[in-house]
């Protein structure tokens, strides 16, 4: 099947699919999408990210106007699901971890082909709440591509699934299009501008919404799953003695325990309020704790044991390189199996991200794609957090 026969398929199951998963998803998680104006193809669509199936909910909006997502690579290596992902979307792939000049290269000859384009330039769903750093690249990716720009803001998101958390808050989300900038526009301005507008638009911080206009999303076991998101004691700041259980959170050292409620605030014995604020104190706290440990010798940060690495192939092929203990010093990753040793200095990482809520990506200056996952995902009891690499490897770098 040709290239212009994949595209018709594409637009064919975009218009069929749109209208029949509305009113199933969006009362799921009471959202409402408005509908985007007309806009000349092609365009790139620029949209904050919190939940798993926003690009879903931004088709909502863009109905009858398909386009193509980047989306993270693992995403093409989930058996029968990728198939069908294949199939009816055919995402452009981006390998988190990693430059990947590759998918810049893609998105620019599919929108120069006038067809649409979406991503998410964060790169991977906020963990507190606040939309992430978007990197100067963006802005150089808008002026190259020479296409209309839309910015897409999503609101409500963080809360009704929050990245860390497991199941559906049921409250209120909402999604919209912010502005829509045309090539001549965009031509006059740096990258660098192209940039700060796109910060501007796509900015949330959903405490700060939540307290201007506060909203219950009620669900079960609201606390479950957020030692994926902190992994330092409040009180004893001990790492990774969090552990969680229904609506509470506790530290299995000290003793410490504070409870969430639907509106998303701890309880009084917590001295953060929001998981914003305890996320800024580990943060701050990982910032002291590389600057304590910087010397000339290499020194010994953390680790977690039972988990599985693994090098990812071009063609999404996984080769397993064993399971074991992962540790990170100051100076390098160290992976012990099974009698062997793998070495991974720290400047050799070219850069490192995660994807869901504990699976870490990293790539080398030798082209080497690792993914660093719970040996157990389904149970995930040893990797409680990988965020902690990630915190002290920019740090350190």
């Amino acid at each position: 099947m040709g290239i212009m026969d994949n595209y018709k398929r594409h637009k064919f199951l975009w218009k069929v699919l749109c209208p029949i998963a509305g009113p199933i998803f969006k009362p799921m998680f009471a959202c409402s999408c408005k509908k985007a104006p007309e806009i000349k193809a092609p365009y790139l669509v620029l949209a904050n990210h919190n939940t798993d199936i926003d690009p879903g909910f931004l088709g909502f909006s863009f109905s009858k106007q398909q386009m193509y997502f980047v989306a993270s690579e693992h995403v093409y290596r989930a058996g029968l699901a990728s198939a069908i992902l294949r199939f009816v979307f055919e995402p452009i792939a981006k390998r988190k971890g990693t430059s990947d000049a590759l998918t810049v290269m893609k998105a620019i000859r599919t929108l120069r082909e006038g067809r649409n384009v979406c991503l998410f330039p964060e790169g991977q769903r906020s963990f507190n709440g606040r939309t992430g750093p978007i990197a100067v690249a963006t802005g150089k990716l808008v002026k190259a591509s020479k296409a209309t720009l839309v910015t897409y803001k999503f609101e409500g998101g963080y809360f009704a699934t929050p990245r860390w958390g497991k199941g559906i808050r049921r409250g209120k989300m909402s999604g919209y299009v912010v502005n829509v900038y045309d090539p001549e526009t965009l031509a006059q301005k740096t990258p660098e501008e192209i940039t700060e507008i796109i910060c501007r638009d796509l900015h949330e911080d959903a405490y700060e919404r939540q307290k201007e206009n506060p909203i219950a999303y009620k669900g079960k076991n609201l606390a479950e799953g957020m030692e994926s998101a902190l992994c330092v004691c409040q009180k004893c700041q001990k790492i990774d003695t969090l552990s969680t259980k229904k609506n509470s959170i506790f530290c299995e050292s000290c003793g410490f325990t504070t409870d969430i409620d639907v509106y998303g605030y701890y309880s009084d014995t917590s001295k953060f309020k929001t998981l914003a604020e305890w996320d800024d104190f580990q943060t701050e706290y990982f910032k002291d704790f590389v600057e304590k440990n910087k010397s000339e010798e290499n020194v010994f940060l953390f680790s977690d044991d039972e988990v599985t690495l693994k090098l990812v192939k071009a063609e999404h092929q996984e080769e397993v390189v064993g399971t074991g203990k992962f540790e990170m010093y100051t100076k390098n990753f160290s992976f012990k199996c099974e009698g062997k040793e793998v070495d991974l200095p720290l400047c050799d990482i070219v850069d490192i991200s995660m994807h869901g809520r504990q699976t870490l990506v990293f790539s080398d200056n030798k082209g080497n794609y690792y993914e660093l996952t719970s040996s157990n995902p389904k149970k995930q009891k040893k990797l409680k957090n990988v965020r902690k690499y990630i915190i002290c490897f920019n740090n350190l770098k």
